[in-house]
């Protein structure tokens, strides 16, 4: 299965994204969407599931989570817009009593994976605005039966 990861579009949908996207399984899009048209322009190419982030307002925060919990394949997947630091998330997640085996996250605007307490971190980046001298960036998830392998997209 091919899932691609975004994050912090902002409202703006670089066309690019559709054909890095091309034959994906499914799209998780990590928050600060800007407005539902964003999604509505990627489930043209595949279903989409989202969370709300810290810039989005109504009516997006009516339509999605601000956390969501939900399998990928056989892993356990989070998708959540801020984590803060994968330490305090993974607490933050022993709390809540979830057994999480990948999380995928934004905010930064950085593009990055890290491993912490057995958990897969993973920031696909801004599709739209990028930080700290980064390219825009996506990421594609490709979930087997037993490993999960990223590759970042920059553009």
């Amino acid at each position: 299965m091919q899932v691609g990861l975004i994050s912090d579009t902002h409202g703006t949908l670089p066309a690019e994204v559709f054909k890095l996207f091309s034959g994906v399984d499914l799209i998780l899009h990590a928050g600060d969407i800007g407005k539902e048209d964003i999604i509505i322009e990627l489930s043209a190419v595949a279903p989409v599931r989202a969370v709300f982030g810290n810039t989005d307002h109504f009516p997006l925060v009516s339509h999605y989570k601000r956390i969501d919990f939900f399998k990928l394949g056989h892993f356990n997947a989070c998708l959540n817009h801020i984590i803060g630091t994968p330490k305090s998330f993974a607490f933050q997640l022993f709390k809540m009593n979830k057994k999480v085996d990948v999380v995928i996250y934004g905010h930064t605007h950085k593009a990055g994976q890290t491993r912490f307490n057995q958990i897969l971190f993973v920031n696909p980046g801004s599709a739209s605005q990028p930080r700290y001298g980064q390219l825009r960036s996506v990421a594609i998830l490709n979930v087997e039966q037993t490993n999960i392998e990223i590759e970042f997209k920059y553009f």
